[in-house]
């Protein structure tokens, strides 16, 4: 039986309503991440803190992503986690972000002017165009779950055509949730140093403290020009830590 006009029209209204509530966007996390943005090209003032916002549309499918790692992580580094000709750099968030994370740096990198205490800024070289850098931060999150937080930078990071990921690893901390990873920028990216091929490692979580939920993220970049810098990246990006926990690596190619 053929329901009267006004069913019709009703049924239809509230098809209307639903297709576009699961189309709004969500205008708080668009508004935050935006403003994080615009106070961290302000303070910084310098080319490598290129930092891109996650509420656009989905980039081209990543190329070439390994979606498991090996069945072995890398081997930790020797002694006490720390290889030779480095130091262990403790970084500390303030108390917006109470939550100890740790890496280590060669004596030739140093902080930069840009950072902030919720934001460090470690930059190797003269020319800024094309310095190695690391940036460490901690942000607020808006989303339902530390993994819905690690989802959503795997979907984003690495989005051009002429970037891949080469080697990644996810799973779980004491308080959230992980991914880390080795890939290869394309010069498009917003990420990429001087537009040029550039080498990426780093460490992207979930995660909560006293009920909020946080990103914390550790991001490793040099040219692929660079000598050694590779291995460099991986020998650091292999001693991260969170509140004393060692995040796993992926098996490096």
């Amino acid at each position: 039986m053929t329901p009267p006009p006004s069913r019709r029209r009703a049924s239809a209204s509230a098809s209307a309503a639903f297709h576009d509530s699961r189309l709004s966007p969500a205008p708080k996390r668009l508004a935050a991440a935006v403003g994080a943005f615009a106070v961290i090209v302000f303070l910084s003032g310098c080319s490598v803190l290129q930092i891109r916002t996650e509420d656009k549309e989905a980039g081209p499918a990543r190329i070439a992503v390994e979606k498991t790692a090996g069945a072995q992580p890398t081997a930790d580094p020797t002694d006490a986690g720390i290889p030779e000709g480095m130091t262990k750099k403790a970084i500390s968030f303030g108390d917006g972000c109470p939550v100890d994370v740790s890496f280590a740096l060669g004596e030739d990198w140093t902080e930069g002017s840009g950072s902030t205490s919720k934001f460090h800024v470690f930059t190797r070289g003269t020319d800024s165009t094309d310095s190695d850098v690391v940036l460490a931060s901690c942000s607020d999150e808006y989303g339902s779950s530390a993994q819905e937080v690690v989802d959503a930078k795997r979907r984003y990071n690495f989005s051009e055509q002429d970037s891949q990921v080469l080697s990644e690893r996810t799973g779980s901390l004491d308080a959230g949730e992980y991914w880390s990873f080795q890939g290869e920028l394309g010069p498009t990216e917003i990420l990429a140093i001087n537009s040029e091929p550039t080498l990426m490692y780093g460490v992207q979580t979930g995660y909560k403290i006293n009920g909020r939920l946080v990103n914390l993220s550790i991001e490793m970049r040099a040219l692929k020009t660079h000598a050694k810098a590779a291995e460099e990246l991986e020998k650091m990006l292999t001693t991260v830590t969170i509140d004393g926990q060692r995040v796993p690596t992926p098996n490096f190619r």
